[in-house]
């Protein structure tokens, strides 16, 4: 199977994964082995919906990295939080379901517990659509990887829980799936002013965290909705969380927050609010500068290195040579120079015939003028970046994906 640019999508390719309805979060569109028509290409760009999943006989082994139990259990998350902002909307007094978002996010952990390998964010499953709820969506499921990586940590820094009980991170994807709630009651005005120039220091935009805690303060637990107020504070005291409250630093943060506030803040590098998606290994790379470096503790951005690979498996490149290939492995200590398989064209020129497999490489044993230099549509040569000193002994943490 391979993760497939909209914009080289052929006719006659047969679905690997379901596709859903961008604007109708569960509702399925196309299902797997369904074989494209040309309609459903110019269908699927007309809804905003960039890339798909197709089968290759040739890539199958690729599927231990695709988890369609994890895929619906994420649908089903966002289907319900657009109920529950419409219920918020409604009646401020609205009873909330907790328990319902609870079971939603405990499967969603149980399919990654299950199945390791799937462990890793590939690409937003939710396009198109509103876009609160893909952030949301987005946010939720990497915080939910981070926080199984970081058992350890969070036993830590929850001293005062039983250790089993802290390192769950249930109440940490219910926080991260509503952490944008706030949002909702903004004037319309302050959202579109953020939509266009991405400026997040006007202090009306700043109130959406504590508008948001008044929203759910009392209707989820309280380790979730710490999430939802206190997702914009920084360890350096850069944050915010409204008028009404101090900015916080360091250990005063819960580390449920401190996560969610990295997961947040790399999807909106990547989604940013007044501009086209920007690569991964951009958005990666930045977080490894400054200020975003002083930001979030060293631990949460291993983590996060952990679990979202700049070029994951399943995606088509291209290489410096001209080549092009398959991502068939991420190397976690050397993030953008991962294992590729070769093949001799496009998606849809080329044979799946097993016969034919092409050279497996591993850029990370290469001379660094092998590289990767073109991924989704966009030219990423000079975005790709060294491994950073944090990563230098993720090699024992391979075997943890």
């Amino acid at each position: 199977m391979l993760r497939v640019d909209l914009e080289i999508a052929k006719p006659g390719m047969p679905l690997a994964l379901s596709v859903y309805h961008p604007a109708q979060p569960g509702h399925i569109l196309l299902r797997p082995h369904y074989a494209l028509t040309e309609n459903d290409v110019k269908l699927l760009r007309e809804l905003r919906i960039h890339t798909i999943w197709v089968i290759y006989p040739q890539f199958k082994f690729l599927e231990r990295y695709v988890d369609e139990k994890a895929q619906m259990a994420q649908q089903s998350a966002l289907s319900q939080l657009g109920e529950m902002v419409e219920e918020l909307q409604k009646e401020s007094t609205a009873k909330l379901p907790y328990q319902l978002y609870c079971k939603s996010v405990g499967e969603l952990i149980d399919s990654l517990a299950s199945n390791p390998k799937a462990a890793i964010f590939m690409g937003d499953l939710s396009q198109g659509g509103d876009e609160l709820m893909r952030h949301s969506s987005t946010v939720m499921y990497i915080s939910v990887l981070m926080g199984l990586k970081l058992a350890g940590f969070l036993i830590k820094q929850r001293k005062r829980v039983d250790p089993a009980r802290a390192k769950e991170v249930t109440d940490l994807g219910v926080g991260s799936m509503v952490h944008d709630i706030g949002v909702t009651q903004l004037p319309e005005q302050v959202r579109e002013k953020y939509q266009t120039i991405g400026d997040d220091s006007d202090p009306q935009w700043r109130e959406h965290p504590s508008l948001g805690y008044r929203m759910v303060h009392g209707k989820i637990d309280p380790s979730a909705a710490i999430v939802v107020l206190q997702h914009h504070q920084r360890i350096d005291g850069s944050g915010y969380a409204g008028a009404d409250w101090p900015v916080l630093r360091d250990q005063r943060i819960h580390v449920f927050a401190r996560i969610t506030g990295l997961a947040d803040e790399f999807d909106r590098l990547r989604h940013p609010p007044h501009g086209d998606t920007r690569p991964t290994a951009w958005a990666l790379r930045e977080l490894l500068s400054q200020p975003h470096g002083q930001r979030f503790e060293s631990e949460l951005i291993k983590a996060l290195f952990l679990v979202v690979p700049p070029f994951p498996p399943g995606s088509v490149v291209q290489l410096s040579d001209g080549r092009w290939a398959v991502v068939i492995d991420h190397v976690t200590y050397d993030p953008c120079r991962p294992v590729v398989q070769t093949i001799p064209g496009l998606p849809g020129t080329f044979s799946d015939d097993k016969a034919h497999r092409m050279p497996e490489l591993n850029l990370s044993d290469y001379d660094r003028n092998l590289h990767i230099t073109r991924h989704e549509g966009s030219d990423v040569g000079d975005m790709l970046f060294d491994a950073p000193p944090l990563l230098a002994n993720a090699r024992s943490a391979m075997a943890n994906i």
